[in-house]
């Protein structure tokens, strides 16, 4: 784990209280156009490799290198696409929804799906933003796995 970011009670670093104050947190990374604060909010390669990846059924068909390898190329096109789109503008969080599955393992959930609906507080239109994938939650602790390709 990076020595900068002190590791929670769940094991990870970086962590949201809940999914709405993660979901809030990339609103702010977007609105500050921040790559740096958007990258913050993802699981680490080592989390990834020492929490999550003994308990996922890839590991029977890919090796950790290569999964992480997609899971990252995919996220860092998701964040370049959301900076390009709504970067720069700021946005209020109206509600986070869970639209897809969510896989339960020894540990932690993934919930992928993920909507996000805000309000332009300049316009006061709302709308979702298609930016977030997949959620991890541990131990009642948030962060992203992955960024919507």
């Amino acid at each position: 784990m990076a020595a900068d970011r002190p590791v929670d009670a769940a094991g990870l670093s970086g962590v949201s209280p809940s999914r709405e104050a993660l979901a809030r947190a990339v609103l702010r990374g977007l609105e500050a156009g921040s790559r740096d604060s958007l990258e913050a909010l993802l699981v680490t390669r080592e989390e990834h490799r020492e929490l999550l990846w003994p308990e996922l059924p890839e590991r029977s068909y890919l090796t950790f290198g290569r999964a992480r390898l997609l899971t990252m190329r995919n996220t860092r096109e998701g964040m370049q696409r959301a900076l390009g789109r709504y970067g720069g503008r700021s946005f209020r969080l109206v509600r986070r929804e869970l639209s897809g599955d969510t896989e339960t393992y020894d540990g932690f959930t993934l919930h992928r799906g993920v909507r996000l609906v805000a309000r332009h507080p300049d316009s006061g239109r709302e709308g979702e933003l298609e930016i977030l994938d997949v959620l991890l939650e541990r131990r009642g602790y948030w962060k992203l796995l992955s960024y919507e390709e």
